[in-house]
């Protein structure tokens, strides 16, 4: 597997990168159908990810992919500098393609992060986990992220 951190700007924005950004909103809004079965995604949803990632701040971005030896994008890892608390970046989406799980993709891309934080001189990253991937809380965990707040919601009919 290879990893690169994906630079966006201006002179990029060709056929190729546009399609690699769809792929990630893709993975990024399809993410809760894993826990949730019948959870559907719009073209409209995938195109407000694209103009998200599109319209943050070049210095505050930060997206790097993991292809297979064909260059096929298998993964990546989407975050940002927060405004609070500051020198903080938050995981806004990690995904890493079923066949490819398990064989270090996801702590390759974390360890990309963590590189361009230090040079950023950022201090934290945060990140969300769906109470029930037990592996991204153990790999967290292994990284050296401490658990924090559980969110719970009721819905009232």
């Amino acid at each position: 597997m290879n990893y690169r951190r994906i630079e966006l700007n201006g002179s990029n924005n060709d056929k190729k990168t546009h399609m690699l950004l769809m792929q990630i909103a893709r993975w990024h809004n399809l993410t809760p159908k894993l826990w949730i079965p019948d959870y559907k995604v719009s073209t409209a949803d995938i195109d407000e990810t694209i103009q998200r990632i599109k319209n943050t701040k070049r210095e505050d971005l930060f997206i790097a992919v993991a292809e297979d030896d064909q260059g096929q994008a298998q993964g990546f890892i989407w975050a940002c500098k927060q405004e609070k608390p500051k020198e903080s970046v938050m995981i806004l989406s990690l995904y890493i393609a079923e066949g490819c799980r398990r064989h270090g993709a996801a702590t390759n891309l974390k360890a990309l992060l963590e590189e361009w934080c230090r040079l950023e001189g950022i201090k934290t990253i945060q990140t969300t986990v769906h109470y029930n991937n037990c592996s991204m809380m153990a790999l967290n965990q292994k990284l050296g992220y401490i658990p924090g707040m559980v969110n719970m919601t009721k819905t009232l009919l």
